[in-house]
């Protein structure tokens, strides 16, 4: 991206750019989610939970509930389910016709489709003319008229990673380890599996003052301090990888790690708190958590008073 800067932002962020690893270059991926192609069609709001093999959903395309079978559907996140430090919450499933094989994700034949997930094939046959077109006018195999227009890895969604907004005000990160699939107004950030850092302590880099201050010096801001998310943007911020040899070192990671996890616990019990006067004590614990991480963040990258000024906009 082009960077356009003060004098006192570029020596900062020529200082930041000293370090010789990104997430470019340390993390596996940084990817947009499933492109449907008509999501009121795949995207069906959950209803109760349901354990047996068929699922009642609610069809926006319909405007009634239907009868699917659980075992096509995975639970989908859009950018709203997705909150700094929050569990992440899918109120959607979104109709998947793919399998894992050999590693990799592969469509399902429509015989194999039809044969073994009858009520949905038949919900989606309704609107084949216009899902066929949809491949047609976008030149992928109108012969799996029934796919998503871009799928992703089950895979990765199955991995552990981090997850952002793609508009947001400010870093609004999280974790999932609940194998949840996204959208396109979701981002998930894989760490590569030799990094010996929790993805904790990312997580908390991530979240950071630093890291907002950064993206917003180098990418795309828009009306009223909003931020895009996009894996362009991401993948140049430079990260500081932890010598586990040094205690200094070893200690600011752990302190993160730990940091992080009492946010993750403070976040969650915020949700569940309903008086006033709670609600105000655990926002002014996360607010003063967050400072803490911000502080070891600054030390963890050599921040002089004077830069943490910069950043901090004080």
């Amino acid at each position: 991206p082009w960077i356009l800067t003060s004098s006192d932002i570029g020596i900062v962020l020529s200082k930041l750019n000293l370090q010789k690893h990104t997430i470019g270059n340390s993390f596996d991926k940084v990817f947009q989610g499933i492109v449907s192609g008509i999501d009121e069609i795949y995207f069906l709001k959950k209803n109760n939970i349901d354990d047996s093999a068929l699922v009642e959903v609610f069809s926006d395309r319909e405007q009634s509930n239907i009868l699917i079978e659980k075992d096509i559907l995975v639970p989908i996140l859009k950018g709203e389910d997705v909150k700094r430090y929050q569990k992440p919450l899918a109120n959607y499933y979104c109709i998947y016709p793919y399998v894992l094989k050999s590693g990799k994700t592969v469509i399902l034949e429509e015989k194999e489709f039809e044969e073994h997930y009858p009520k949905c094939y038949e919900y989606l046959k309704k609107y084949k003319n216009e899902l066929r077109d949809l491949r047609i006018k976008y030149k992928t195999n109108p012969k799996y008229w029934y796919s998503c227009h871009r799928p992703r890895s089950i895979q990765d969604f199955n991995s552990a990673k981090i997850l952002t907004q793609e508009i947001s005000l400010g870093c609004n990160m999280t974790i999932d380890n609940s194998k949840s699939y996204h959208n396109t107004t979701v981002y998930s950030l894989i760490p590569n599996k030799e990094l010996k850092e929790n993805i904790l302590f990312w997580l908390g880099i991530f979240n950071s003052e630093l890291m907002w201050w950064y993206l917003k010096n180098t990418g795309n801001v828009l009306r009223g301090g909003y931020f895009r998310f996009k894996t362009n943007y991401l993948t140049p911020f430079p990260i500081k990888r932890i010598d586990f040899s040094l205690i200094d070192e070893k200690v600011i990671h752990d302190r993160i790690r730990d940091l992080v996890s009492q946010q993750l616990k403070l976040n969650s019990n915020l949700v569940a708190i309903k008086t006033p006067t709670e609600h105000t004590a655990i926002e002014r614990q996360i607010q003063a958590t967050d400072n803490q991480i911000d502080q070891l963040v600054y030390q963890l990258y050599g921040l002089t008073p004077e830069e943490i000024k910069i950043v901090g906009g004080y």
